[in-house]
């Protein structure tokens, strides 16, 4: 399997995204706060934008593939919205290419840029029903933040989730 960090000027790269997101998006719509028709509607730009940032901070998107000329099987971003706080986000397998420790190459994909990007931490949110998820992250570190480690401005979208931050180490 091939990890890629997908490049928004490349139109092939954005295209992979836009249909392997529009995927996850069908496939599992509780696990993302966003939804399969808003997404379908986004122009070339905003697929590019997405690709390209983290809600106009830097980022970074990543894609897994099983071959190199198949779509990608799954996809992980990460942005710096706090200089030394790297979000991860839209961390997605296909049902089929689970299990294959694919989402574990992603993330490692994900921290290594935001460590070079000069992060020091790494925080997400995963669906409190998403076992596999939260033990995936729990085994690479992550742990749950408290209530009062939260940010103040929380959207009402996460509240079904739970929030894990880990430290994040050079290699």
């Amino acid at each position: 399997m091939d990890v890629l960090q997908l490049d928004p000027t490349n139109a092939t790269h954005v295209a992979h995204f836009s249909v392997i997101r529009l995927s996850a998006l069908q496939t599992d719509p509780a696990a993302f706060d966003s939804a399969y028709e808003r997404e379908l509607a986004f122009s070339d730009d905003e697929w590019r934008g997405r690709v390209a940032s983290f809600a106009g901070h830097p980022g970074a998107v990543f894609a897994v593939f099983a071959d190199v000329v198949t779509e990608p099987v799954g996809i992980v971003g990460v942005g710096l919205p706090e200089p030394t706080d790297a979000a991860i986000w839209g961390m997605w397998v296909a049902p089929e290419s689970r299990r294959r420790s694919l989402a574990a190459e992603l993330l490692d994909s994900a921290e290594a840029w935001a460590v070079k990007s000069g992060a020091d931490t790494a925080t997400l949110w995963v669906h409190r029903s998403n076992d596999g998820a939260q033990a995936l992250y729990r085994s690479r570190g992550y742990e749950l933040v408290e209530p009062d480690g939260l940010p103040a401005d929380v959207p009402d979208a996460c509240c079904g989730e739970v929030c894990m931050r880990a430290r994040l180490t050079s290699t």
